[in-house]
């Protein structure tokens, strides 16, 4: 969010396009990883990464819909936060080369790192006090919720492809 800011702040039109993509991104992602949380607790009434780890195995539907939303996190070309993050640091090339670089670096790469990791440890991690319990994979309704949020991601990824 703060990335938001600093693009509004440095910005002309083109960066007020991007920060509404950027923050199109954020609420479709934020609200898709609450999603899929509240999903894991139902499932296993527990938050704990040791308690709940190897979901994919137990659950592929859900560990899939994880490992999606960790691709559309990482900003992967393609993706809509690819092309936000995109149109916002390339106009921070134009202000401050150097700034730029630390703060994609920062961003992509550091940011990226901290989150994945946990949630690939949830995904493919072994059980260490679940083994035995038999829990139920996504609803079509909870599998459905997740469809429509990875296609309006996907969709919203190439319109501004599309007006520039």
């Amino acid at each position: 969010m703060n990335i938001i800011f600093l693009s509004l702040c440095w910005g002309d039109a083109n960066n007020a396009i991007s920060t509404i993509l950027f923050s199109i991104t954020h609420a479709f992602l934020s609200t898709l990883m609450f999603y899929l949380v509240d999903c894991v607790f139902r499932r296993y009434y527990s938050k704990s990464v040791i308690e709940i780890s190897g979901i994919l195995q137990k659950t592929p539907n859900l560990g899939i819909s994880i490992l999606a939303m960790c691709i559309f996190y990482s900003g992967l070309p393609g993706t809509l936060k690819f092309s936000s993050e995109f149109y916002i640091f390339s106009s921070f090339v134009e202000v401050s080369p150097f700034f730029s670089i630390i703060t994609i670096f920062i961003a992509n790469c550091l940011g990226l790192i901290g989150f994945s990791k946990c949630w690939f440890n949830v995904v493919y991690g072994m059980s260490l006090k679940n083994k035995k319990q038999l829990t139920t994979d996504l609803t079509i309704k909870e599998f459905m919720i997740s469809f429509i949020a990875y296609l309006l991601l996907i969709l919203f990824a190439f319109i501004p492809n599309i007006n520039f």
